[in-house]
């Protein structure tokens, strides 16, 4: 085991849990320790964590990690800045959008919108207003990022993962998402609603919607895994969450999940939070042997010092274990050869011809393969 990764735990466990003990620092690399804090998205709470902490750290060496915080909260007040402007903007033309993950998370999770690190501003929105959301936004300065297969209104809505991308002229990318996760990949939200149950609060004196406290943890689990529970930021956000919010309902969180055949992704995030964190975990129910699996392995990656992304090979192992059912292995599969950006790039089809991307896709992967085999 790495020392390095193994005290960026400590670090962040001590800030979730003031006063725990951090491991020996001698002869530790620093600069490893602050690479490993930026790739797992926790800089904030390391240098929470190790501000008031008498470890001799060298000079060059703290003022790197309090530059790197106080970059991290310039770029959350940035954000915050633009969602409340976005918001605005939407506001005008009639469309209801709302703001997940990003500042607004941080806010509910920390108590302050630069106590979390966000690379971007998220907003979910119907489907119905992804174009009207364009035909607002584009004329204020901000350009599509997405790569479209061809210039056409339909080509807006063809995204895998269910979202289009825009940047701002402060640079500040939005991803509007018309799903909260993708088809393709089974959670409980495939059995909610979320516009029945809209939340507010208030950002810059702006009233801006948000999830409800229930809506926002199996986000936060369905997410994580989604990615293989890659940065350690995204497990403290999950143990955060059950600090912060004593009073969930767990019994129809269970109920939700097991409805929706997505309960391993509850317990395995819970899990995760307990032995990585130390937050204790809330319910009576045992994880099962492919769960045990799956939280053995993020922890060994987490220990050893990888650093994000998941390889695609592993993320997609650790992805059909973690499905409950074989119809939420086949929808995953099938997500998995549908065209993305890649085709998109290498071909330029119009729509009546869109259908020639699938069997595309699995000649361009296979390709890319032997490439990477006879370099």
């Amino acid at each position: 085991m790495s020392r390095e990764p193994e005290f960026l735990v400590a670090a962040v466990r001590r800030f979730l849990h003031p006063g725990t003990a951090l491991p020996n620092a001698e002869d530790l690399d620093w600069q490893h320790v602050l690479r490993l804090a930026s790739a797992h998205a926790v800089t904030p709470m390391v240098y929470s964590a190790l501000r008031e902490a008498a470890l001799g750290i060298p000079e060059p060496i703290a003022a790197d990690l309090r530059s790197a915080f106080e970059a991290s909260v310039r770029w959350s007040l940035a954000l915050g800045a633009e969602l409340s402007g976005v918001a605005g903007l939407l506001e005008e033309q009639g469309i209801v959008a709302i703001a997940i993950k990003g500042p607004l998370l941080s806010e509910y999770l920390y108590g302050k919108l630069g106590a979390r690190s966000s690379g971007d501003v998220d907003l979910l929105v119907k489907r119905s207003d992804v174009l009207r959301i364009r035909k607002a936004l584009v004329p204020k300065g901000y350009r599509v990022m997405n790569t479209l297969h061809w210039n056409a209104d339909s080509a807006c809505l063809r995204s895998r993962e269910n979202e289009i991308s825009f940047e701002g002229p402060s640079g500040v990318s939005i991803d509007v998402h018309w799903r909260a996760l993708p088809a393709y990949f089974a959670s409980p939200f495939d059995d909610i609603d979320v516009w029945q149950h809209l939340s507010t609060t208030s950002l810059a004196g702006r009233k801006v919607s948000t999830l409800p406290p229930e809506h926002i943890f199996f986000l936060l689990c369905s997410h994580s895994a989604k990615h293989g529970f890659e940065r350690l930021g995204w497990i403290c956000d999950i143990a955060r969450f059950v600090m912060v919010t004593p009073g969930l309902d767990w019994p129809a969180i269970v109920a939700k999940a097991e409805r929706t055949r997505t309960l391993r992704q509850v317990l395995v995030s819970l899990r995760l939070a307990e032995d990585v964190l130390g937050v204790p975990y809330p319910l009576d129910l045992k994880l099962d042997g492919k769960g045990e699996r799956l939280v053995s392995a993020v922890k060994s990656r987490l220990l050893a010092g990888a650093e994000p992304p998941t390889p695609h090979s592993e993320l997609f192992r650790f992805c059909l274990e973690l499905f409950e059912t074989r119809w939420h292995q086949l929808r995953f599969m099938a997500g998995h050869f549908s065209p993305s950006q890649a085709e998109h790039m290498a071909l330029k089809l119009p729509p009546s011809l869109y259908f020639l991307y699938y069997p595309f896709r699995p000649i361009r992967l296979f390709a890319k393969q032997l490439r990477r085999k006879n370099p």
